[in-house]
């Protein structure tokens, strides 16, 4: 299933994730907050899990900068493998929602994005999981760190 996203503006809404976040052991259960109570294309995304990140190091507070990659990136678009869309249970692709990690950098304007390896999420269950393409980024034209197109602040 290819998905296109449109820009929209991210809802709050708890996640699941099917499996683990990749990097994160045990992050698996989030709460996604908009940065904006009028709305925005940007969120946290608040993990809820304790997690484990090496024996006896938890970490209990992780929070990611999440985007919805269709505002900015208008072209965005994504192929999802037909074994994902079936443990997601996403029937068509209206039913799935993009969000890319940002990574924040000092100052803002120089953060980057992660467009080649989205999260996709059920919009109906909340159900999610991080593709990891078996394409190279080249292939796929969408990098791990992509820059803004625009200016995000000074």
């Amino acid at each position: 299933m290819s998905v296109t996203m449109t820009a929209i503006v991210l809802t709050e809404r708890n996640i699941s994730m099917v499996r683990d976040l990749p990097g994160f052991p045990g992050a698996r259960h989030f709460h996604l907050e908009p940065v904006d109570e009028r709305g925005s294309a940007f969120a946290r995304l608040r993990c809820t899990d304790s997690i484990e990140m090496a024996p006896g190091i938890a970490m209990d507070n992780l929070v990611l900068l999440v985007v919805s990659p269709g505002a900015i990136w208008p072209d965005y678009s994504v192929f999802i493998d037909d074994a994902t869309t079936t443990m997601l249970g996403l029937t068509s692709a209206d039913k799935a929602l993009l969000l890319a990690i940002v990574h924040p950098r000092e100052p803002i304007a120089k953060s980057t994005v992660n467009l080649f390896s989205p999260i996709v999420v059920n919009r109906t269950t909340g159900a999610a999981d991080q593709i990891i393409p078996l394409s190279t980024e080249n292939e796929l034209g969408w990098s791990i760190r992509t820059e803004f197109p625009i200016p995000i602040g000074d």
